[in-house]
């Protein structure tokens, strides 16, 4: 896994210019990473994903939130960052959005750490993952397959 990863563009084939998010999401404190996780539940159940594709997709989810919320630096205001679930009958694509400029850097941790993991998750259970700069923040994204 690399320490970064930055592309550009997800695949078009699933978060093209003009599809709109099947989900779209706010929270500014990790308390509300629950909500989110079973609205992508119960989003994804609701379009007949697979149990496996719904439970990677909100593991994924939980992990690129909570990134966010933890890692996020933007001063002393709080961070709300947004989620964004894309779903074209095939490809699944997983967005989180915050206001931090700094792209994440995956880390080693040893086996007794709790944290340290979400992005060697997110490297392994994802067919390909990225992140896009913006003017204000980023967008970290994932796509399922």
């Amino acid at each position: 896994m690399s320490t970064s990863a930055v592309l550009l563009q997800p695949r078009s084939t699933s978060a093209d210019a003009d599809q709109h998010p099947a989900l779209s999401l706010t929270t500014d404190h990790v308390a509300g990473i629950s909500a989110l996780r079973r609205h992508v539940v119960e989003t994804l159940e609701a379009f007949g994903c697979t149990e496996d594709l719904v439970d990677t997709a909100a593991l994924l989810a939980t992990e690129l939130l909570s990134n966010a919320l933890t890692h996020a630096d933007t001063g002393s205001a709080p961070c709300a960052v947004r989620l964004e679930v894309y779903w074209n009958g095939y490809d699944l694509t997983i967005a989180v959005t915050d206001a931090d400029p700094r792209l994440p850097v995956a880390r080693a941790s040893g086996a007794d750490e709790e944290h340290g993991r979400g992005l060697a998750l997110v490297d392994a259970l994802a067919a390909c993952w990225g992140t896009i700069p913006l003017p204000n923040g980023k967008t970290v994204w994932c796509i399922l397959g």
